[in-house]
């Protein structure tokens, strides 16, 4: 349609004044200006620089979108997708998480639990969202479920997009399959002697010889689907009252469990303000948890009064080995031991908000118990000694300006804390790369009598400098993972994802 033509119609339909004599209220009028204005709302729309696309339809946002990084890549495409229609980073997170549930539930079932740290722009804070793992008041084998409450009020309370959509990728995958990816194999394959799986479990994931499936062997999840299904009409209450409820407590008594439908319906997830530290300008936000105190302490100890940013300098690895050694010998509740039950995800907007979670089961697999009805891997009731050490995750924002710069999360038991921590502030001591800066070598040791841990990529000179003060080190292929997103200069167009290259997974960012 021509110029012309297109301003008479907006002429005639939309005169900025009438004669007296016509009557632009009778319902003839109306009908007919009513029946225009899907035909001219969109010429209007994209004239004045509006989406051309729907929000809630990939395509929505144009340009820059934010950015996701996970340890599966099949839930950072859906994350990208939400980004994609118009969501939040709490939509995204949420979106992610519950692919995460189907693609990767050796460690991000819905029978787990874990915690975020959020930054919301319009509120300009810094919150912790919990919604761990509870015991039920009987105790048992089976503990109460928390990722589903939790990625609930996460996309209730930031949230822009329909629940349904950001559920209903994750239900297609578990009812038409999906390829099974490199990182639940790689999990799986990895912690295969120390597995103890029920039926359900193995008729999933392993085949008639009793091994794992391959990587890229289609899985169908069919119970899964109909819970989801279920939650994605019902909301994520549901499970936690009626029905749902009921059914979770018999899979929980088959188990081995003592789960009560009371347990369920007074579980809930725990907003607070989230533990921070200054770093110049910026806030650190993280766990207001055992995990986060740990964070902080070495975060602290390496770094306190150094005025670190934009100062070119590494940290040596000495440092770090002697600040880990001595945080870590006071934390005798800690277990050192390293798993895949964690999985941990980051999601960003292109409003300058965003999400870090870590979420798991404590132990890959966790129980090792799948639900007969629900679907559900469900996570055992263990000792914090007996479970895989979940690390905080961490935002960092400055809050007067209100700029995002830098979300992070990692798993990897204790190890994974030193790891975010010297990936966060080797980014920032040295000018703000982010690739390097999860790359570089690192170490673990819980104490200075005891073995002292490091990867096969630390330089020579490093290991001879670090024999001194630990006379037992071992030389490993890998310690933890990182996911992160960093923004140079707090701005959004300037932000690039990474997900650790020790894993398995997948980030983007979109410029």
């Amino acid at each position: 349609m021509d110029t012309g033509v297109k301003m008479r119609l907006i002429k005639k339909k939309f005169l900025l004044s009438r004669p007296k004599t016509r009557n632009c209220s009778g319902p003839r009028q109306w009908i007919r200006h009513l029946l225009f204005l899907p035909v001219i709302a969109p010429a209007l729309l994209t004239a004045c620089g509006g989406p051309s696309v729907p929000l809630g339809e990939i395509g929505n946002v144009e340009g820059n979108l934010g950015g996701a990084a996970s340890d599966e890549p099949r839930a950072t495409l859906v994350a990208e997708d939400i980004l994609s229609s118009g969501g939040t980073a709490a939509d995204a997170a949420a979106a992610l998480y519950f692919t995460l549930a189907v693609t990767y539930p050796v460690a991000a079932s819905m029978g787990g639990g874990g915690e975020c740290i959020v930054y919301h722009n319009e509120t300009n804070k810094l919150e912790n969202l919990q919604f761990y793992n509870q015991a039920p008041a009987a105790g048992g084998a089976i503990a109460i479920p928390g990722n589903i409450r939790g990625m609930a009020a996460l996309q209730a309370r930031y949230g822009k997009l329909e629940w349904s959509q950001l559920l209903a990728p994750a239900e297609q995958i578990a009812a038409f399959g999906e390829p099974l990816s490199r990182a639940q194999h790689m999990a799986m394959v990895l912690n295969k002697d120390q597995l103890i799986l029920d039926y359900n479990i193995q008729n999933i994931f392993m085949d008639k010889q009793g091994e794992f499936v391959a990587e890229g062997a289609k899985i169908r999840q069919i119970r899964l689907a109909s819970l989801l299904s279920a939650l994605r009409s019902e909301g994520g209450a549901s499970f936690y009252n009626g029905n749902w409820a009921r059914t979770f407590v018999e899979d929980a008594r088959i188990a081995g469990g003592t789960i009560t439908v009371s347990d369920l319906l007074n579980y809930k997830p725990i907003w607070r303000d989230a533990q921070t530290f200054r770093v110049d300008t910026n806030m650190v936000g993280v766990s207001t948890g055992p995990s986060g105190d740990v964070y902080r302490e070495l975060w602290r100890t390496l770094f306190e009064g150094k005025g670190i940013l934009g100062v070119d300098v590494a940290i040596p690895q000495s440092e770090i080995a002697a600040a880990t050694a001595a945080v870590f010998a006071r934390q005798t509740a800690i277990s050192p031991f390293i798993s895949h039950g964690i999985s941990s995800f980051v999601t960003a907007d292109n409003k300058g908000n965003a999400v870090a979670c870590v979420v798991g089961l404590g132990f890959p697999f966790g129980s090792g118990q799948m639900g007969e009805i629900s679907g559900i891997v469900m996570a055992g009731n263990l000792a914090p000694e007996n479970r895989e050490f979940m690390t905080s995750p961490m935002l960092v924002v400055n809050l007067p300006n209100k700029d995002f710069y830098y979300a992070s999360a990692a798993t990897g038991g204790a190890a994974a804390t030193v790891a975010s921590v010297s990936t966060g502030l080797s980014l920032f001591a040295k000018g703000g790369n982010l690739e390097p800066a999860i790359d570089a070598p690192r170490l673990f040791t819980m104490g200075n009598q005891l073995p002292l841990l490091y990867e096969t990529s630390m330089p020579a000179a490093d290991v001879a400098a670090l024999k001194g003060s630990f006379p037992v080190m071992v030389e490993v292929d890998r310690l933890a993972s990182v996911n992160a997103i960093y923004c140079r200069d707090g701005k959004v167009y300037n932000c690039r994802s990474r997900h650790d290259p020790r894993g398995y997974g997948l980030s983007l960012i979109e410029n």
